[in-house]
Order: C-alpha cells, then sequence, then structure tokens
C-alpha cells in the first residue's frame, strides 16, 4: 500500500509531497521534446519535419485519408494540419481533392514523391529510434507501448 501511496503522490499536483520531477509526465514530456529536436534535426536537409513525417506515415497506412482524419490521428488541431498539408502540397508530397463522400471534406493522397521521402526519412527516423530504445529490452518496448496506449485511451474522447 505504501508504494501504491507513493506512486499516486507522483500524479496528484494537489499534494504537497508532490514532487513534479517524479511526475511520468515530467519525464515522457521531455522525452518526446527531445525526441521531436532529433526527428527534426535529422529530417530537416530533407527537406521535412517531424510533423510532416508524422503525415507521411499516416498516409502510407490508409493511403487517403481527410485532413480531418489525420488531424485526430496525428493529434493536431485540424487548422495546424491544413497548414501543414498545405506545405506538403506545394512540395509535391500529396496531392488533394474534395472527398467524394462529403465535398466539405479535403482528402489527401500520398505522391510517388511522398512515397519517395516517406522511404528516406525512414531510414533517418530508424537510427533514432534505435537509439531511443538501446539498452532496453522488447518486453520493456512492449510494456511502455501498453501503457501508453492506456493511457491514451483514458484520454481520448
Amino acid at each position: 500500500m505504501r508504494q501504491k501511496a507513493k506512486s499516486r503522490i507522483r500524479l496528484d499536483p494537489s499534494d504537497a509531497k508532490h514532487d513534479y520531477h517524479e511526475s511520468p509526465f515530467y519525464d515522457m514530456a521531455r522525452m518526446i521534446g527531445l525526441y521531436h529536436q532529433k526527428l527534426d534535426a535529422a529530417l530537416k536537409p530533407i527537406g521535412i519535419d517531424a510533423p510532416r513525417w508524422r503525415v507521411l506515415c499516416i498516409l502510407q497506412k490508409y493511403q487517403s485519408a481527410t485532413v480531418t482524419k489525420i488531424s485526430v490521428e496525428a493529434v493536431t488541431k485540424m487548422s495546424t494540419m491544413a497548414k501543414i498539408v498545405q506545405r506538403m502540397t506545394l512540395q509535391g508530397l500529396v496531392v488533394t481533392r474534395a472527398s467524394a463522400e462529403d465535398a466539405r471534406s479535403t482528402e489527401v493522397r500520398l505522391t510517388e514523391k511522398g512515397l519517395r521521402m516517406l522511404e528516406v526519412s525512414s531510414k533517418k527516423v530508424s537510427i533514432i529510434n534505435r537509439q531511443v530504445f538501446s539498452g532496453v529490452s522488447d518486453r520493456d518496448v512492449d510494456l511502455i507501448t501498453l501503457i501508453s496506449r492506456k493511457a491514451y485511451a483514458n484520454l481520448a474522447p
């Protein structure tokens, strides 16, 4: 019980014993922030950044998706995602068209150039991902993935 109580203090910033540095959110925010810095540094020389790489990955999974679906999947504001897609269109990485099902929605698809960019960028991201999980067991990677998905499901609408 004592360990459980200490764990819950980590999660409760209103508790007088709460230490932000002991919070899992502190570590997650630092890890994700640094991860994105590394992604941006690796991807900038080839003309993209972490948000554009994320869009490439989402479109690889779905082949075609609306800007709304991409923004939900990427957990990004719709207006921000629309700007990202506009930049990617200008780069020739994606093409857009009005959705056949709902003309108010814009569908996005990868171009051949986008597919090539995904291939090149994935190799760069792979190097970073190996660095992130160097010395971490497959079991621990599976565990952090499971915990992250559970926490996300608890927050998701």
